[in-house]
């Protein structure tokens, strides 16, 4: 029985070609006004208007479809674009900090180059990688240590930011206390522990500049009959034997003067703004 159905199945295959083929000879061989042709221009004006119907039902369709298309393009351009915008404002930020680092640097150069050291002094730039963790102290680690040459009690200058009143954000930091291979220890002029022999430019006053609790730094035992005003550049001495004289520490900030204190308390800002301390400049100062 199913070799009876695939013989008949194939039997009416056949007789279909055939048929199919002796229709398109007569259609090649007769007129235009033939049999064959006007059942060919009936069945196609049956046709025709399915045709169009179908066509005006599918074309919202299509209309869709080209419209889904469309915003799936355009939201996966704006996704590629918002990735490179991000990159772009990397980029950005990134350029801006090199900029930001390269003034720093620059401070620091200057530093080197107008600053009056000893004959023989070596410069050691340095990242801070480290800080005080409490107000109580006032120091910070940096990068170098002595691989690069450094030992204890090296004085130590720095470049920040102008901020408030500082002429130039350039000035003293401190001095190296503890050193080990690759890092070293500076303690900086604000810590309380901390006293810098310092005069007062114009005035010629001498005196020491102390660092407090409170990170304020204050110059004592300057005389009283010394008159001082504010805004007068204070450097240090050279006294003492750690940091050589001339070096910037800030400017006189405010003048006290009590009637029980044979000497004036002279508030002193800073050139340094030590908030945002990021290079230092180690002076690696000739050994005697």
């Amino acid at each position: 029985m199913p070799r009876n159905k695939v013989a008949w199945r194939r039997l009416v295959f056949v007789i279909l070609i055939i048929a199919s083929l002796a229709l398109l000879t007569v259609s090649f061989r007769e007129s235009e006004s033939g049999p064959v042709h006007s059942v060919q221009q009936f069945a196609a004006g049956l046709v025709s208007p399915l045709q169009s119907w179908g066509a005006k039902v599918a074309k919202p369709f299509q209309d869709g479809y080209q419209w889904f298309k469309t915003l799936w393009s355009a939201h996966r351009r704006a996704d590629q674009l918002e990735e490179e915008l991000q990159v772009l404002q990397g980029e950005v930020v990134k350029l801006e900090e090199q900029a930001e680092e390269n003034g720093r640097l620059k401070g620091l150069l200057d530093l080197r180059d107008k600053g009056t050291y000893p004959d023989g002094t070596d410069f050691e730039v340095a990242q801070v990688i480290g800080k005080s963790p409490s107000r109580w102290q006032a120091w910070v680690m940096i990068d170098k240590g002595s691989a690069d040459g450094l030992r204890v009690d090296l004085p130590v200058v720095g470049a920040t930011p102008t901020a408030g009143e500082s002429l130039a954000g350039k000035g003293l930091v401190g001095k190296v206390t503890q050193v080990f291979e690759h890092t070293a220890m500076v303690l900086l002029i604000t810590d309380s522990g901390s006293s810098v022999a310092a005069k007062i430019q114009g005035s010629r006053a001498e005196g020491i500049i102390e660092g407090s609790v409170s990170g304020s730094l204050i110059m004592d035992y300057v005389d009283r009959d010394i008159e001082v005003n504010p805004k007068l550049v204070i450097v240090s001495s050279g006294y003492g034997g750690v940091y050589p004289a001339d070096i910037p520490i800030g400017i006189v900030a405010n003048v006290g003067e009590e009637d029980v204190n044979i000497y004036k308390e002279i508030e002193v800002q800073a050139f340094v703004d030590f908030r945002v301390l990021e290079e230092v400049m180690v002076l690696i100062l000739p050994q005697e």
